[in-house]
């Protein structure tokens, strides 16, 4: 059998672990699942990690870094592409996804990012309801997030030494950040274990990097206990989470736990933080792209009224967020604030259950009807 062959351009450590994998779990339980080819394009929010994650996946058969998918994106590989196939954009930059689609021939899919019309995109498959709501393609489906789904399927197993309150340190995946997120985790951790002599200090970090990747880890180590590949099973565990804005975000809340969102200006890391558009570009100017950077960063922290995707998409500050210069006064504050309240819901309408099922539904249908 001439089985079809799904291409999927996905990026960022949060798109392969919280949509790419449960989608290919779920897909591989049909009798007769698709190949499957992953790309990686470029793109300003990658980590450089992914392919290490994507190639242990069901299903895939090749992984194509960057570079790669660039040289097969204009033409390179001779590739006989059988008579069904999909491109699915699961993330990157749809400029590749186009080209995947006009050198295959096959569907373009829009999975969550796009809810204005685009050209070349056959099917929007809308991430949340608002953005079903105003998007104005002509076919498009109301699937959910992705991220719900591998919340339901995972099974936290982890067992933790005694403490209380459990706190939840999450610096994100970009190691850059740590050298200066590290040493303000320590101060944070220093205090409250003042107020706190029995809490249970903890930090993730993603699967992929090791002790070797994260600056002052002895330190850290004598403070916290720190884990690799755990983020999860320790969310489940907390009773209240520090993080940095990210896929974490929408996991503390699904996971119905506390939260609060740091965001801190260093400024010696402001030049490495990635950001959407014209100021990707203009920050890396010779000269004055640093100066351009800091400026545009410190502005976005200042101005936008919600940096927390949850946050956003509820309109209030389900997790409080602190920016820019942080005192370790004010997390003390919103920490003991935050113990004294219930953990955040959220409404079942807004993030329905069985967002994965019902993509691979309908994969199925386009790959097999």
């Amino acid at each position: 059998m001439n089985r079809p062959l799904l291409l999927v351009t996905v990026n960022s450590p949060g798109e392969v672990a919280f949509w790419l994998s449960p989608f290919l779990e779920e897909l591989e339980k049909i009798v007769v699942p698709p190949r499957v080819w992953v790309f990686t394009p470029p793109c300003q929010f990658r980590s450089g990690k992914e392919e290490v994650v994507i190639q242990d996946l069901p299903l895939v058969e090749r992984v194509f870094n960057p570079q790669e998918t660039v040289w097969f994106c204009f033409g390179g590989d001779r590739v006989a592409f059988p008579p069904r196939g999909l491109v699915l954009f699961l993330g990157g930059d749809l400029f590749y996804a186009r080209l995947l689609k006009f050198r295959s021939r096959y569907p373009l899919w829009v999975y969550d990012g796009y809810p204005r019309r685009s050209p070349g995109v056959d099917v929007y498959l809308a991430r949340f309801q608002e953005d079903f709501h105003r998007a104005s393609f002509v076919k498009k489906f109301f699937v959910g997030d992705l991220l719900r789904s591998f919340v339901e399927r995972s099974v936290g197993t982890l067992t933790l030494p005694p403490g209380f309150p459990r706190f939840l340190f999450l610096p994100g995946s970009r190691s850059f950040a740590y050298q200066y997120l590290v040493p303000f985790f320590l101060r944070c951790a220093e205090a409250l274990s003042l107020f706190f002599p029995q809490g249970l200090f903890l930090v993730a970090f993603p699967s992929y990097y090791t002790p070797g990747d994260v600056p002052f880890f002895q330190e850290l180590s004598e403070r916290f206990l720190p884990f690799f590949g755990e983020t999860s099973s320790l969310i489940a565990a907390s009773d209240l989470v520090f993080m940095v804005p990210g896929s974490s975000n929408l996991e503390v809340l699904y996971r119905k736990r506390r939260g609060l969102v740091l965001v801190p200006f260093f400024q010696e890391a402001a030049s490495r933080v990635p950001v959407m558009g014209a100021g990707e570009f203009l920050g890396r100017m010779p000269l004055w792209g640093k100066i351009v950077k800091r400026w545009i960063l410190r502005r976005m922290i200042r101005s936008s009224r919600f940096l927390s995707l949850p946050n956003q998409i509820l309109r209030k500050a389900v997790f409080p967020e602190l920016r820019g210069e942080i005192t370790i006064e004010r997390v003390l504050q919103e920490t003991l604030r935050l113990l004294g309240q219930e953990a955040p819901d959220f409404p079942e309408e807004l993030f329905p259950s069985q967002a994965v099922e019902k993509l691979v539904g309908l994969v199925v249908e386009e790959l097999y009807g």
